[in-house]
């Protein structure tokens, strides 16, 4: 009799389990949160757009933007700044670096790679420049600055 009620009450609350309206979810948020994580950057004149990851350290430099920074040259493949104050990270090992990519170093060195590098340390992710072959000729092998901001133009 014991087996019998066991039985009955797992079947009803497998079939309850599946009860209830199916939900759609709303394409127009997804398309929000696509569109609101893309911001944009200016090299030596040339605009790109970067689509951004979802976390607290894209967050944070998000939130000191509008900002245009000197970026010097290291190895001949990325682009870096220190900035003066931490941002909050979380450095994970990367498996490949490709050309476009923005990453922090620690938690305060932003890095653009313009072009593919094979990884030593860890880096937090910030995000991925749209069609960097576009901008690719703005990084040359001199410092470039770079303005960092939300909306179209390059309008500070």
């Amino acid at each position: 009799m014991k087996r019998r009620v066991g039985a009955v009450i797992v079947l009803l609350s497998l079939g309850l389990a599946g009860c209830g309206p199916a939900v759609p979810v709303s394409t127009e948020v997804t398309q929000e949160i696509k569109e609101s994580a893309i911001m944009n950057i200016t090299i030596n004149g040339q605009v790109a757009s970067v689509q951004l990851e979802d976390n607290a350290t894209t967050k944070a430099i998000l939130a000191e933007m509008p900002f245009t920074i000197q970026m010097d040259d290291l190895h001949q493949n990325e682009k870096y700044y220190y900035f003066d104050k931490s941002f909050p990270a979380n450095p994970q090992p990367i498996q490949t670096i490709e050309a476009g990519d923005v990453l922090l170093y620690q938690n305060n060195c932003l890095v653009i790679f313009y072009q593919a590098a094979e990884p030593v340390v860890p880096y937090t992710r910030i995000g991925k420049i749209h069609h960097f072959q576009d901008v690719r000729a703005s990084f040359g092998n001199d410092s470039v600055s770079v303005q960092w901001y939300e909306g179209e133009g390059g309008q500070l």
